[in-house]
């Protein structure tokens, strides 16, 4: 039976053994494979590690690994790295102030076999050439699943001396909290708290699945990868306000697909009714609180994503206080889980709020 991990797993697993042996990430697209990169290279673990940008497989051709070099004094040829490896003369294993690199190789699966070939002493020796990677180094790869029929296929020998972990898409309450803290746009965050099934994967209509003998074409048309929910919301931060509402809406259904962008339109439409931020923090106590629960989500995400300071946190928090309970509930447990639990933690208001709600926590 096949175990699928979560984002926070395979971060944990590569930063743990991916020194000591390559990790393959298979996943669905847009799940944020590539995203691993970034957490890795943003780890106080690999602050002194040369992280290069992450290498897409797909792109690379002959030349793109390393050339030829001729050293006719020595009457001998060598290869010399590509810099996008990190890895050079003065830098690699031995070197004394050489670094250690953090690489990533996307798309691994979809490259042609002569690339596959040529990156093959990276991914098991941490070599290129002859130059090795400083000890330390971390290579892992990303690549789809091979059932999503995007051609992603490494043969049987290959697969020697490497991990495969698969790697599952976010569930809608980690994909919120992960939208909150990267300052998502709030309608698509409210959308997609509200239609958590649209993180579900296409894999669980399969057999075994959780919805097997389910019609995934009947059953959940909203089934899109995390990747295009990001997308819509940088859609509506630029778009919202500038472009009227069908080139705004055509612009969703070209991202998310007809059924998810009609749903999402009106999420929008109900983000307009809100009070603005500025005005709720000048006078929380009477800025105009929208009656529509849809509105009043809205809120409670843009809330938690802009607070910067403490001014901010309590006038916020008082605003808070005069919604419906649901949202007071919502609104204590995304800052709990959130990194900006600090800036809240300490105010009276917001302990009352918790207590009333039964939530507790302790701050690290």
């Amino acid at each position: 039976m096949n175990k699928y991990l979560s984002f926070t797993q395979v971060l944990n697993l590569i930063a743990t053994v991916g020194h000591k042996r390559t990790i393959i990430v298979e996943g669905e697209n847009g799940i944020g494979k590539t995203a691993l990169f970034h957490a890795l290279k943003a780890l106080p673990k690999f602050a002194n590690h040369i992280a290069v940008d992450p290498i897409d497989c797909t792109q690379l051709s002959d030349g793109s690994v390393w050339m030829p070099d001729l050293d006719r004094e020595h009457g001998v040829s060598r290869e010399l790295p590509n810099e996008r490896f990190g890895v050079s003369k003065d830098n690699q294993r031995g070197i004394n102030g050489g670094k250690p690199v953090l690489i990533m190789l996307d798309e691994i699966a979809k490259a042609p076999q002569f690339i596959k070939n040529v990156l093959a002493p990276i991914v098991y020796e941490q070599r290129v050439g002859p130059y090795h990677f400083v000890e330390g180094s971390v290579v892992f790869c990303g690549t789809n699943l091979a059932v999503e029929g995007l051609g992603d296929s490494i043969q049987a020998h290959l697969r020697n001396r490497l991990v495969f972990v698969k790697m599952r898409k976010p569930t809608a309450k980690e994909w919120v909290q992960w939208a909150v803290e990267k300052g998502i746009n709030a309608n698509v965050i409210a959308f997609v708290n509200n239609y958590d099934m649209v993180m579900d994967s296409f894999l669980d209509y399969e057999k075994g699945g959780k919805y097997e003998g389910k019609d995934l074409s009947k059953d959940n048309a909203r089934i899109f990868n995390p990747r295009a929910m990001a997308l819509a919301g940088d859609i509506l931060d630029e778009g919202d306000g500038v472009l009227d509402d069908d080139t705004l809406e055509a612009a969703l259904v070209g991202t998310v697909g007809a059924v998810t962008a009609e749903d999402m339109a009106s999420f929008v439409r109900f983000g307009r009714d809100i009070c603005s931020f500025d005005r709720v923090v000048a006078d929380p106590l009477k800025a105009p609180l929208a009656d529509n629960p849809s509105a009043q989500l809205i809120q409670v995400f843009q809330f938690v994503s802009r607070c910067k300071d403490r001014t901010e946190a309590e006038a916020v928090v008082k605003y808070v206080w005069r919604m419906r309970a649901e949202m007071q509930s919502i609104f204590c447990n995304t800052i709990a889980n959130s990194t900006r639990v600090a800036l809240f933690a300490t105010l009276n208001d917001f302990g009352k709020m918790l207590n009333e709600h039964k939530i507790f926590f302790t701050t690290k």
